[in-house]
C-alpha cells in the first residue's frame, strides 16, 4: 500500500458505523470481539465505501446496483502515485489536468482527486450512457462540475479523440483502470482459479471488465495512440490488473522508442495490481516512482534514474559537500542552486539538513568530456550561422539533476537523481566526472 495512503491502518468499523448510520446493519462482532465486514455482501460492501468517502473525503456517491463498487483504498493507492509524479516534476502555472479513461458510474477517481487537491481538474471519459448518467450525477452532488467534466467516448474509436477535440489544452496525466478481461468466460476461469475463492462478491456489468483482447489489447491501444499525441500530456499512466500483462505492455513501449517509463505495484490486502507510466517528455522520475522489487519484473524495469557513489567515512559530510560544490563551479556552463523544502507538516521552508543537502545543478551543455566540447563547438558556429541569418533558437538545458551529500555512519555517499533530459548517456557521464573529481580532492586532503 502507498505510505500515504490513510487506510494502512484498517478502518474500525465500529466507528465507522457511528459516523454513517447506512452501514450499522452490515457490521458484525466476531467470536474475538472485533468488528467485521461480510465482504461477501455485495450491499455491505455499497456502504463501506460510501462511509469511507463520506467520512474521509467528505464525499457524497450513488453506487448502482449493476455496476461495479470501487474499493476505496485500492482507488487511493492510484491516485496518491499520480500525486507523486506530478509532484515530482515542476509544478504548471495553472490548474493540473488529468483525463480519467472509463471514470465509471461512480466518478471516483476524479471525484478523489479533486477532493485532495483544489488545484486538479479532471475530465472523465466513459463509452456507457448508464454509467456517464450517474457520473454526473456525483459530480454535481459534490459541486465539482466547474471541476470535473463527464464526456462520452465512442466505443470503437480513438481512445483520446479529445487531444484532437481540444487543441488547446495542455494535460499532465492520464488514468485508467481497464477492463480486464478478453470474455466472460475469462472472468469465470479467474474466479475458478483463486485458491480459496474471491474475498468478496463483484458486481460490475460487461462493459466495465469485458474488452476484446483483455487489458492487454485495450492499454496497448492507448500506447500507441499516445505516440501520435506524445507532448499533449506529460504523463500517461495506466493501471493493469495481471502480472503478465505488465511485461507484454513494457516490451511495446520500448519497441515504439519510448525510453522513459516506469512500472510500479499497489497491494491492497490479497489484492495486487500493478501500473505503468511513459512519457514523450524531457522530465525524468525518481526510481522510487518508476522502479520496484518483483523478480518477475526486473527484465522490465527501466534503467535508473539515480545513481549512488559512496565516498570513505573518514571524511564528514560537510567536507564532501564543500568538495562536490567546488567541482561544480569549475565546470563551465554548470549552475547550481540549494533546495528548499517544504515541511509536509508545517508547510514552512527550510534548508536540508547537514546531513541531507540537497542541490539542485543544471547543465546548458556536455562541457566535462573532450568529445563533448568538440561537438559544441561545431553546434556554436552553426548557431551563429542561424543566428546571422535572424533565426533564433530557443536552447533547453542538456540536464537537470539534484545532489544529495549523505552520511550513512559507515560511509559517505553522494546520490544523483536525473530530473530532465533527452540523453542518459549524459548524466551517468556527468555523473561519473564528478564522481573522479570529488574523489581527488577529497584524496588531497
Amino acid at each position: 500500500m502507498h505510505p500515504r495512503n490513510r487506510y494502512n491502518t484498517p478502518p474500525d468499523f465500529t466507528s465507522l458505523a457511528k459516523r454513517y448510520p447506512p452501514l450499522r446493519p452490515y457490521v458484525f462482532i466476531n467470536e474475538d470481539n472485533v468488528a467485521i465486514l461480510d465482504f461477501q455482501n455485495i450491499d455491505a460492501q455499497r456502504r463501506l465505501t460510501e462511509a469511507l468517502l463520506h467520512c474521509d473525503f467528505n464525499l457524497k456517491i450513488t453506487l448502482m446496483e449493476d455496476r461495479l463498487c470501487p474499493p476505496v483504498p485500492n482507488r487511493l493507492n492510484y491516485i496518491l502515485w499520480i500525486q507523486d509524479i506530478i509532484r515530482s516534476c515542476d509544478l504548471p502555472e495553472r490548474p493540473v489536468r488529468g483525463i480519467d479513461v472509463g471514470t465509471g458510474a461512480s466518478a471516483i477517481y476524479p471525484l478523489l482527486a479533486c477532493s485532495m487537491d483544489p488545484s486538479w481538474h479532471m475530465v472523465g471519459l466513459e463509452i456507457d450512457d448508464e454509467s456517464a448518467r450517474c457520473a454526473l450525477q456525483n459530480v454535481a452532488a459534490n459541486n465539482l462540475s466547474d471541476r470535473i467534466d463527464i464526456r462520452m467516448s465512442v466505443l470503437d474509436g480513438p481512445i483520446f479523440a479529445l487531444f484532437d477535440d481540444d487543441l488547446d489544452t495542455q494535460y499532465d496525466f492520464t488514468m485508467c483502470n481497464p477492463p480486464f478481461y478478453g470474455s466472460a468466460q475469462e472472468i469465470a476461469e479467474s474466479a475458478e482459479g483463486k485458491l480459496y475463492g474471491p474475498r468478496s462478491v463483484c458486481s460490475g456489468a460487461a462493459v466495465e471488465m469485458v474488452t476484446p483482447g483483455g487489458e492487454v489489447a485495450f492499454v496497448s491501444q492507448m500506447v500507441r495512440e499516445s505516440v501520435q499525441h506524445k507532448t499533449r500530456c506529460r504523463w500517461f499512466t495506466s493501471m493493469l490488473g495481471k502480472l503478465s500483462s505488465v511485461s507484454v505492455v513494457i516490451e511495446l513501449i520500448k519497441a515504439l522508442g519510448i525510453d522513459n517509463y516506469g512500472i510500479t505495484e499497489f497491494v491492497q490486502g490479497q489484492t495486487r495490481r500493478w501500473a505503468v507510466v511513459w512519457s514523450f517528455g524531457r522530465e525524468r522520475l525518481p526510481d522510487s516512482i518508476t522502479r520496484i522489487r518483483n523478480p518477475s519484473l526486473q527484465k522490465h524495469m527501466p534503467p535508473h534514474n539515480c545513481l549512488y557513489q559512496p565516498f570513505s567515512s573518514e571524511h564528514t559530510v560537510t567536507q564532501l559537500q564543500d568538495a562536490v560544490q567546488r567541482v561544480l563551479d569549475a565546470i563551465e556552463g554548470v549552475s547550481w542552486s540549494c533546495n528548499m523544502h517544504k515541511s509536509e507538516d508545517s508547510g514552512e521552508e527550510s534548508p536540508a539538513p547537514e546531513t541531507s543537502s540537497r542541490m539542485i545543478v543544471k547543465a546548458a551543455q556536455n562541457t566535462w568530456s573532450r568529445s563533448a566540447r568538440r561537438k559544441k563547438k561545431a553546434e556554436m558556429e552553426e548557431q551563429s550561422d542561424a543566428l546571422a541569418s535572424g533565426l533564433r533558437q530557443v536552447v533547453e538545458p542538456i540536464l537537470r539533476c539534484s545532489m544529495k551529500c549523505m552520511d550513512n555512519v559507515e560511509e559517505l555517499e553522494l546520490e544523483y537523481t536525473w530530473t530532465e533530459g533527452e540523453d542518459r548517456g549524459v548524466f551517468e557521464s556527468f555523473a561519473s566526472h564528478v564522481n573522479r573529481k570529488v574523489g581527488d580532492l577529497l584524496a588531497g586532503g
